[in-house]
């Protein structure tokens, strides 16, 4: 069952469940309402019959003609008609046709107040357990003088089963109350399944494209607020699909084109030497020197590879402890100076008292050396290198690494941290193209960030954010 079906039935459900509670409800509630207007009816039509036997009393019209009409009264209206005397004793009877009631010689009523003699109104129930609602109205002078203390009773009787088919009179409008609260009630029900089911599908349908390759997926954020949350965090998840797959091309792609051209190197040379045609033994030493160095580099970019595609798919678990970041940077200052003295290079250190930073002081260390052998690759003999450590924030220190090399052109700014992208086409032998790419997936696996700036002709600048260790005190 689907769960358009399923949400559309459920509401539905609830619906006729509440209707039929509120049904319930009202039937026993107004069950005493019921009887009142099953009494007064039975009262207003007792007021003619009294009327003609009243007639009767006083000599104005003869009884067997009034009995006669109410014989025709009571097949009219269901109800039954006796005329009592003073001691309750059943004088004579006119009951609609087909009554199956059969009262006794006498009954025992109600005697009225003391008094002006008035309609009283009650119930009976026969020693056959059927039970009545009746109205008797006292007579006087029928029968007996009018002095008489035990005056005759007129009792007009009706089946509370006949009360009940007014009550279903009576209650026809809510039933058709109810049964148009039902249709609306079923209307909103099935728009607001709807307003489920239909993002719900369209997230279904998208997955389906994913799953099918199609990646260039977005479901509209639109329903319930749950919903509207799946929705958007299932478009945050299809661009994430995309960019892995595009991720996953564009690596397949710049491998294969970074290890062409090694692998052609170590063919040829390879080649030479099986064919003969590196005769001699210096040619072949150095044949056999190339196709070294040209499988170090190999396993350097593929070491590299393996170690981004790790820091990419998170699953590198970066250690987060206090790190000295004064400390780690002097400590790198240390192992390049000497290479920046050997070529020229003037290296300073501006590093103010900062608070420890939280991250992994070994993965650190490797982003502060990558960018540091940079520095020191493309400035050329005579110009500056120079680390800065600021602590702008009480949460954030920004580390500064700048060179006066010759800086990167503004159109290629952006790629910077792509990989495989060099700047300098000439460090193609040295370097693989992934450090830079590599230290921005370290910054980020420890909560920071790397951004650049550069200058054509005069200069690069490496900065990197990193967070403070909660544990910190305020200065």
């Amino acid at each position: 069952m689907s769960l358009r079906t399923r949400l559309i039935l459920s509401y539905i459900l609830i619906i006729v469940l509440c209707l039929s509670i509120v049904a319930a409800a009202l039937f026993i509630l107004l069950q005493d309402y019921r009887d009142r207007l099953a009494m007064t009816r039975l009262t207003d039509m007792s007021v003619p019959v009294y009327v003609q036997v009243r007639a009767t009393a006083q000599g104005r019209l003869p009884l067997d003609q009034v009995w006669a009409n109410l014989q025709e009264h009571a097949q009219e209206t269901g109800t039954h008609v006796l005329l009592l005397d003073g001691q309750g004793n059943i004088i004579r009877q006119a009951s609609p046709e087909g009554s199956s009631w059969e009262p006794s010689s006498t009954l025992s009523l109600e005697k009225p107040p003391p008094g002006r003699p008035r309609p009283y109104r009650g119930t009976y129930v026969d020693p056959g357990g059927e039970s009545f609602l009746l109205v008797a109205h006292p007579l006087t002078g029928l029968f007996k003088p009018r002095s008489s203390a035990a005056p005759e009773t007129l009792v007009l009787a009706m089946p509370r089963g006949q009360a009940l088919a007014l009550w279903a009179e009576f209650a026809k409008p809510f039933l058709w109350a109810g049964l148009i609260a039902l249709g609306v009630s079923i209307v909103i029900a099935i728009l607001l399944a709807r307003s489920v089911y239909v993002p719900i599908r369209r997230v279904t349908n998208a997955a389906e494209e994913i799953a099918q390759g199609q990646y260039e997926q977005d479901v509209p954020v639109a329903g319930p607020k749950e919903v509207r949350g799946l929705a958007s965090r299932f478009n945050e998840m299809a661009r994430q699909v995309k960019h892995s797959q595009q991720t996953l091309r564009d690596f397949v792609a710049d491998a294969s084109h970074e290890l062409r051209t090694p692998l052609t190197s170590i063919k040829g040379f390879a080649q030479a030497i099986v064919d003969g045609t590196a005769k001699d033994k210096h040619a072949q030493l150095k044949a056999a020197s190339v196709i070294e160095d040209e499988s170090k580099r190999m396993m350097r970019l593929v070491d590299d590879l393996l170690e981004l595609s790790k820091l990419e798919s998170g699953q590198v678990s970066m250690v987060k402890e206090p790190v000295d970041i004064k400390e780690l940077l002097q400590q790198c200052r240390e192992i390049f100076i000497m290479r920046a003295e050997e070529k020229g290079l003037q290296f300073t250190a501006d590093i103010e008292p900062i608070a420890p930073v939280i991250g992994d002081i070994d993965r650190l260390e490797q982003v502060f050396s990558n960018l540091l052998d940079n520095a020191l690759k493309h400035t050329p003999a005579g110009g500056k290198i120079s680390i800065v450590a600021r602590q702008p924030s009480a949460n954030l220190v920004e580390i500064t690494v700048a060179d006066t090399g010759p800086g990167i052109p503004p159109d290629q700014l952006s790629r910077v941290f792509e990989r495989f992208y060099r700047a300098d086409a000439s460090a193609a032998k040295t370097g693989t193209g992934l450090g830079l790419a590599i230290a921005r997936q370290i910054a980020r696996g420890n909560g920071g960030d790397i951004a650049v700036n550069s200058l054509a002709g005069v200069g690069t600048e490496f900065l990197v954010r990193l967070p403070v260790s909660p544990d910190t005190p305020p200065p």
